[in-house]
C-alpha cells in the first residue's frame, strides 16, 4: 500500500515538473501578445492623448492584460515616487522588477529594456516610434515562441510523465 502511494506520488511529480516547464512555453506567447497590446495603449498615451509618462504608464497598467500591467504599474509608480527617476530608468527598474513573475525570456526583455532609451529622451514622435519599433520586434518573438510552443510543451509534458515512470520502475 504504501509502496503504490510512494509509486503514484512520484509519478505525479514527474508530471507535475512536466506540466510547469510545458506551461511556461504555452504562456510566453500569451505574454508577448498581451505586452504588445499593452505597447499599443502606451503609443496611443504618447502620441495621441499626450499624457505625461508617469500617467501614461498608469493609464496603461488599468487597462491592459493582467500578465504585463505589472510592468507599466511599476514603471508609472516609480516615475511618481519622490526618487526623482526618469522614465528611462523608471522603465527599466520595472522590467527587472516585473521579469521574475513573467514567461518572458531575456530576449524578450531585451527588447523592452531597448525601449527605455527612448522614453522621456525625445519628442512624442520619436518615443511612438520607438514603441512601434518594439511592437515589431515583439511581433517576431512571438512567432518563434509560438513555433517553440508548439514544439516543446507536449515534450516536456510526455518527458516529465516519462521521468517519473521511469523512477517509479526503478525504485520498485
Amino acid at each position: 500500500m504504501l509502496k503504490t502511494l510512494g509509486a503514484v506520488m512520484v509519478l505525479a511529480s514527474g508530471s507535475l515538473c512536466g506540466n510547469a516547464v510545458g506551461g511556461l512555453y504555452s504562456r510566453r506567447p500569451r505574454e508577448l501578445k498581451a505586452m504588445m497590446g499593452a505597447l499599443l495603449l502606451l503609443k496611443t498615451e504618447i502620441g495621441c492623448i499626450a499624457a505625461p509618462l508617469g500617467e501614461a504608464f498608469a493609464a496603461v497598467a488599468r487597462r491592459a492584460d493582467q500578465r504585463v500591467a505589472p510592468f507599466f504599474d511599476r514603471a508609472g509608480a516609480h516615475i511618481n515616487s519622490t526618487g526623482g527617476l526618469t522614465a528611462a530608468e523608471a522603465w527599466e527598474r520595472a522590467v527587472i522588477e516585473a521579469s521574475p513573475s513573467s514567461a518572458l525570456r531575456e530576449e524578450d526583455l531585451d527588447i523592452l529594456r531597448d525601449l527605455s532609451a527612448a522614453l522621456g529622451n525625445s519628442d512624442r514622435e520619436n518615443q511612438a516610434q520607438h514603441v512601434s519599433l518594439a511592437i515589431e520586434r515583439l511581433k517576431a518573438a512571438a512567432v518563434l515562441a509560438e513555433e517553440d510552443a508548439g514544439r516543446y510543451v507536449r515534450l516536456y509534458k510526455f518527458l516529465g510523465f516519462g521521468t517519473g515512470l521511469s523512477l517509479v520502475v526503478l525504485l520498485c
